[in-house]
């Protein structure tokens, strides 16, 4: 995935490095890239540059230009919202020098709401609750050590003033903190959205007990289909199906084993989630409760 690399972010403006980005994107020279976002800004229209600014832009034609004026419009929402982040997180006190390099260096949209979601302000989690209980550090050592027994390790963290009167009570409290770190992890919620796109299946069927219903708004086959070859209009004739409510449609879970164990600094020992087809843990991850 491409990105400003942080060398050209500091030594130039933000304008400068999307200028410099969408020039790298399209082949073209940044002298070219500058010259049309200026007609764009003063109120031209791709057909008026590509028909009559050719001498000004260095004849970018009226694919490259649409192009251009998508990304430039992407771009500059990336860096007014990259702004709005760093300000909310400086505001409570936790903006890091690492933290802070890691929303700059954040290419996609999808990318900075990742980094920026365990900081923004939210209800009262059940993973909020189990810290408060003192439960967080069972959490770590369960992930930690997978040869440690749950039960006999939760027994260490009772509290009952917290209601934790058993580990059952602590072992969910447990659960309830590694499921939003889980969540909650950038790295690991970039791995999975890239996988689900590209390992992953679209499936439709008709719901039991309406199979007439669905008959008669029929779109699709109920075999797998790979998000990015998935027909557009089939896609939305699935969804106007759903609305109905006489078709539901799922992402079934690739069963392709995952290279990349969770988290990174975790011990070796530790099994990589899902595990490989067949093994003994192949069992569904915790939910939250």
């Amino acid at each position: 995935m491409t990105h400003i690399p942080s060398g050209t972010a500091n030594a130039a403006s933000p304008e400068a490095a999307i200028h410099t980005l969408i020039a790298e994107e399209l082949g073209v020279k940044a002298w070219q890239v500058k010259a049309a976002v200026e007609l764009l800004d003063a109120g031209s229209t791709v057909p008026f540059i590509a028909r009559y600014r050719k001498e000004v832009t260095g004849t970018l034609d009226d694919t490259q230009l649409r192009q251009l004026e998508e990304r430039l419009r992407y771009l500059r929402e990336l860096e007014e919202r990259k702004r709005t982040v760093l300000e909310a997180i400086a505001a409570q006190g936790k903006l890091t020098a690492g933290l802070e390099a890691a929303v700059v260096a954040a290419d996609t949209k999808a990318r900075l709401e990742d980094i920026y979601l365990p900081y923004k302000s939210k209800r009262r989690t059940k993973a909020q609750i189990a810290r408060e209980a003192g439960l967080e550090p069972l959490a770590d050592a369960l992930l930690a050590d997978p040869a440690l027994s749950p039960e006999a390790e939760a027994a260490k963290y009772l509290n009952g003033e917290h209601a934790i009167d058993d580990a059952t009570a602590a072992l969910a409290g447990a659960r309830s903190i590694l499921v939003e770190r889980v969540s909650q992890d950038a790295d690991l919620a970039e791995t999975l959205r890239e996988r689900l796109w590209t390992q992953g299946s679209m499936v439709s069927r008709v719901k039991k007990g309406m199979e007439a219903q669905g008959q008669t708004s029929r779109t699709t086959s109920s075999s797998p289909s790979c998000p990015p070859r998935c027909p557009a209009t089939g896609y939305s004739r699935c969804c106007a199906a759903r609305r109905k409510t006489c078709w539901s449609c799922s992402s079934p879970r690739p069963n392709r084993p995952t290279t990349t164990p969770w988290p990174p600094r975790a011990p070796a020992t530790r099994t990589p989630w899902p595990p490989a087809s067949g093994s003994p843990s192949a069992a569904a991850p915790p939910t939250a409760g």
